[in-house]
């Protein structure tokens, strides 16, 4: 090791890290704090990339390596944060300058890492299938736990799983890492007693049911949609063909699934925009700061799968755009006078909708996440309100 890497100083950042998860109770048990405090996750983060903002508003991603400053890096490396670790699947590269990119693999921040191997209940022994290896750095949190032996990652990203195990032997870990469709979990190495989703896909698939020991399993992901809403689920299986949970209140998101293509905004933003002049505004019962709250627009996603929304100004009003493949559009604008108006064009009344679910999302009392729950079968992803009678939509549309 470097004099920047030395023992005392690793240590030093591990502690101080492990304190910050127990004070804000992400990190509750003495099993799990045993692992954090074994597992150098800079080993996991040679290089990655922080936020550097423009002054024109746009975000670029300056790159921070070991090899620059080593000290800096290392600091950050143990800071209770997310890290991108890839920008456009690797075809965007720094050469010590911030760049342009989409962010297309991270290293989460370790306090939802963690809350989440809480959440899983594993006991010594249990054998694992986590989907979505990432930089390698959970996987190694559940070698340290439970056993290399009893830990299978499935990756899409061939590269990002070959990285992955790299880092992993040089800590004289070996598991079982899989290239695939996460979605189909790994069949080979099944069954498992807890399953673990470290991207966010549409939906739990039916696969992972299949591949559940026994009855009782737990099955954990955070779920994501069109809307960028994210649903964090704690699935327990009853057979091979029925799962029943329900949400958990609280942020937890990962990179979305890279085998659900999403459109992209430009082509259908500016039809929207041109239809947008010929379209005459109505008073809106809908507040523009409602729909800045997540659990409504989880409660949007239900109803609207496939579209999309985005913050724009139209003639210099602030506006929140919904939009769909189908050419369907809508939008809330606020005038100067903090007025607020809707518009909406194309084959669907998209705002009509939209009042219709927030109206229903008030007379609900706001419900957070935690009021929802999920029953999976190899069907469907139903999301119901309350009591599994009570459907409000699916998931995975």
């Amino acid at each position: 090791m470097t004099e920047a890497e030395s023992p005392e100083e690793v240590r030093t950042l591990l502690g101080a890290l492990v304190r910050e998860l127990e004070e804000e109770g992400s990190l509750r048990s003495a099993e799990w704090r045993a692992a954090v405090e074994c597992l150098p996750r800079h080993v996991f983060l040679p290089e990655f990339f922080r936020d550097a903002p423009g002054e024109d508003g746009i975000t670029r991603y300056s790159p921070v390596s070991g090899s620059v400053d080593r000290k800096k890096w290392l600091t950050l490396a143990y800071e209770n944060k997310t890290w991108v670790t890839q920008l456009d699947h690797g075809a965007t590269t720094s050469n010590g300058a911030p760049v342009l990119g989409t962010p297309t693999s991270s290293s989460t921040l370790p306090g939802v890492v963690v809350r989440m191997l809480e959440e899983l209940d594993v006991t010594d022994g249990a054998r694992v299938l986590e989907v979505g290896t990432g930089t390698g750095y959970s996987t190694g949190l559940l070698c340290q736990r439970l056993g290399d032996e009893n830990v299978t990652s499935v990756e899409h990203d061939a590269a990002l799983s070959r990285l992955a195990g790299e880092r992993l032997a040089s800590l004289g870990f070996a598991p079982e890492l899989v290239t695939g469709d996460g979605a189909q979990g790994w069949a080979e190495g099944a069954p498992y007693d807890r399953i673990i989703a470290t991207y966010s896909p549409p939906s739990i698939p039916a696969a992972w049911l299949r591949q559940a020991a026994r009855d009782g399993v737990v099955i954990l992901a955070s779920v994501v949609g069109s809307l960028d809403a994210y649903g964090y689920v704690k699935v327990r299986v009853e057979s091979p063909e029925e799962g029943r949970g329900h949400f958990i209140d609280g942020v937890v998101s990962f990179m979305p699934s890279r085998e659900v293509a999403r459109p992209e905004i430009g082509p259908l933003i500016r039809p929207a925009l041109d239809a947008r002049q010929g379209v005459s505004g109505v008073r809106s019962t809908v507040d523009p700061g409602m729909l800045a709250d997540r659990s409504l627009m989880w409660a949007l996603q239900l109803q609207l799968p496939g579209a999309l929304t985005v913050g724009l100004n139209f003639e210099g009003r602030p506006g929140r755009w919904f939009l769909h493949p189908d050419g369907s559009w809508a939008v809330l604008e606020s005038d100067r006078e903090g007025m607020a108006y809707a518009y909406q064009g194309g084959p669907r009344d998209m705002w009509t909708t939209i009042e219709a679910v927030a109206s229903r999302w008030l007379t609900e009392g706001r419900p957070a996440l935690n009021r929802y729950g999920l029953t999976v079968t190899p069907e469907e992803n139903a999301v119901w309100l309350d009591v599994p009678t009570r459907r409000v939509g699916k998931l995975g549309e």
